[in-house]
């Protein structure tokens, strides 16, 4: 064969290595354009528009209204079907941005201070939740000025996103936290303030996960069917129960989230494993407050302790737990060596002292508020009741160098715990430093952080239950259930007190503690009644002495409440009972009190006597003291001094 026929066929066999190069590119990228991910990505975008389009089709429906030529009902109908667009949109959506969402698009229709910043700057609630109190109220025809900033506002901040890139990770993982927020908020009527809507928005959000999660389906069989099928058996099931189950007064949260929102909480973790797709973990290595390896929204590690307890994570181990313990019990801390932190968080009596207001240092009276329980106090990034204190060792210096508790100072502390032997010895090996320089201001401080955040329980009666999933129920056990729907659904108890905690700790990332202002009466047992003159959070820190955060108070947990009396900041109401009458009769607007800014709703609840002892049947099942240590046999040795014969846990 000739040079020339060679290369002729050279060049040839060239044409058609490229050319079948091509062809498999071309089918590669055809491939890849519906791969799930990809037609995930098509549709948020065009859930995104469909978002925007619907919050212009509700803007011409009130100025329709306006100009009266349709009746207010058809924007009642326009902001019900932008609500569903938004929640068909929601679960990616947050999870790409949620502090885009929380501040433009679905935050609480309350004022908050902004935060990070020198001043008290105050950001007005914007978004739907504001949009759903004004257009169900009852002057709703005569607030369409609002409704229209309301939505401008909104269409300005969405023209600005730009949707990020989405991977078949964010699908798990944002479907997962969003079964949080709906178990949490969405079902309890969080942020549906006016229109009550949250069942129809859970409707929403399942189709549209199980729109999403199908296209995963092939892959997941593929490895695991067993589980593929019961994931998808779920979904099923989660839509026909919302569909069959729409009444938000009867719905039955406790059967939904024993059969639907746990399993499917599991189940997508599984899917999420089973792909070996990247873990949170391993995009973001800070600590988060949800531990998303956990199973189940009542479980004990749902949410992770060390996240809260803010010391460092190689000095969280029993030896400094021990150390907390003994610093914790020993009066040695205040000034006359007779007060401890166990005198008004008494472990027998729920780690509070059941008193309405504490005693005061060398009983000068008492303090202006009671102790609150210690039980699960560390799911908190706020402490004390009005909020001042912004960690666990904060709060330690709060009550150190208060006259009125331990009137006392850290050099005089650290002076008498150096001349213990027996302290030095705990404080080398809890933090791994020599006897001669281990005791420090921080090393205590870290040393009770890990103590007190070890005081947690989530065993109780109710947990047992929940997590159990048992189908049959005694006579008891059917009116806890009833009172956990009631405290979930009828009774609002859950748009303030988040599960599972059941604390002021906001889902689904329980991140930011609130506060709620109430109307507490200083004395409900006289005939007229006075609001107290504490205002709480609002004459705590400097920058949050702002009006609508006056006669605000940190929202405890109810769980352990059993224990916990008397109820309130100020210990007014001795029983759960007299406690439910005030919540059932709105609060403070029920009995008189008028403030401007009560966050409580201030119409009638209308539960009757029975539904109130369910609720309290439910909130008594809560009891753990599992978790309540006993006090040491004795304190350390103070090497040659009068100061060992100060007794375990103070003498008052």
């Amino acid at each position: 064969m000739s040079v020339l026929l060679c290369l002729q066929s050279m060049k040839n066999k060239t044409y058609l290595i490229t050319g079948l190069l091509l062809i498999i590119l071309s089918i590669s990228a055809f491939k890849n354009s519906n791969s799930p991910i990809e037609i995930i990505r098509k549709k948020d975008a065009e859930r995104f528009e469909n978002f925007k389009q619907k919050i212009q089709f509700l803007k011409s429906e009130i100025i329709k209204f306006e100009n009266k030529t349709t009746p207010f009902k058809a924007s009642e109908t326009a902001f019900l079907e932008l609500r569903k667009a938004y929640k068909s949109w929601e679960y990616l959506a947050e999870h790409y941005d949620a502090v885009f969402i929380k501040e433009n698009i679905n935050g609480a229709p309350l004022p908050k201070l902004e935060q990070n910043s020198f001043g008290a700057n105050v950001i007005e609630p914007k978004g739907l939740q504001v949009l759903d109190e004004l257009l169900f109220d009852d002057s709703a025809e005569y607030l369409t000025k609002d409704m229209h900033f309301q939505l401008d506002y909104m269409t300005k901040q969405l023209n600005e996103l730009a949707l990020p890139e989405i991977y078949s990770r964010d699908i798990f993982i944002a479907a997962r936290i969003e079964l949080i927020r709906i178990a949490t908020t969405g079902l309890t009527g969080f942020d549906t303030p006016g229109s009550g809507n949250g069942i129809q928005d859970a409707l929403s959000v399942f189709e549209t996960m199980q729109s999403d999660l199908i296209l995963f389906q092939s892959e997941i069989e593929l490895k695991n069917k067993l589980l593929s099928d019961s994931i998808f058996e779920t979904l099923n099931k989660s839509i026909t129960y919302l569909k069959q189950n729409n009444n938000f007064e009867t719905f039955n949260r406790y059967s939904f989230l024993t059969q639907v929102i746990n399993p499917l909480f599991r189940q997508l973790l599984s899917a999420h494993l089973t792909l070996e797709l990247e873990l949170p973990s391993e995009i973001n290595n800070k600590p988060q407050a949800f531990n998303y390896l956990s199973n189940n929204l009542f479980a004990p590690d749902f949410l992770n302790a060390d996240y809260y307890i803010n010391v460092p994570k190689q000095f969280i181990n029993e030896d400094a737990k021990k150390l907390g313990q003994l610093l914790f019990f020993d009066p040695i801390l205040s000034a006359n060596n007779q007060r401890s932190c166990a005198s008004c968080h008494n472990p027998e009596k729920g780690f509070t002292d059941q008193l309405p207001k504490s005693l005061a240092y060398n009983f000068e009276g008492n303090l202006k508020r009671n102790s609150p329980t210690l039980i699960n106090c560390v799911y908190s990034d706020r402490y004390f009741h009005d909020l001042r204190a912004h960690d666990l060792t904060g709060q330690l210096e709060h009550v150190i160098t208060n006259g009125s508790e331990f009137n006392s100072n850290w050099n005089d502390i650290l002076d008498k715990l150096n001349q213990s032997s027996e302290y030095k010895t705990l404080y080398s090996k809890a933090f791994n430093l020599d006897t001669s320089n281990a005791i420090s201001i921080q090393n205590t401080q870290f040393a009770m952080s890990v103590f007190v955040g070890s005081i947690v329980g989530f065993n109780s009666k109710f947990d047992q239950l929940i997590v159990g999933s048992q189908k049959t129920f005694n006579k008891s056990e059917t009116d806890i259930i009833a009172g956990f729907n009631l405290f979930m659904g009828k009774a609002a108890c859950g748009t303030c007190h988040f599960a599972p905690v059941f604390n002021g700790s906001v889902p689904p990332f329980y991140t930011e503690s609130e506060s709620e202002v109430l109307g507490v009466s200083e004395n409900p047992h006289q005939k007229k009644q006075v609001l107290g003159a504490d205002k709480g959070r609002g004459g705590a820190l400097l920058k949050e002495q702002v009006p609508f955060y006056e006669y605000s108070f940190k929202t405890p947990t109810v769980r352990n409440i059993a224990i916990s009396k008397p109820y309130m900041h100020n210990g007014a109401y001795k029983t759960l009972n007299e406690t439910m009458t005030f919540y059932n009769n709105g609060g403070g607007a029920g009995i008189g009190i008028d403030l401007e800014f009560q966050t409580l709703g201030t119409d009638k609840l209308e539960l009757s006597k029975k539904e109130i002892k369910q609720i309290i049947a439910f909130m008594e099942s809560m009891t753990d003291t599992n978790s309540i240590s006993s006090k040491p046999l004795k304190l350390p040795v103070i090497n040659n001094s009068t100061l060992n014969t100060r007794k375990v846990g103070g003498e008052y």
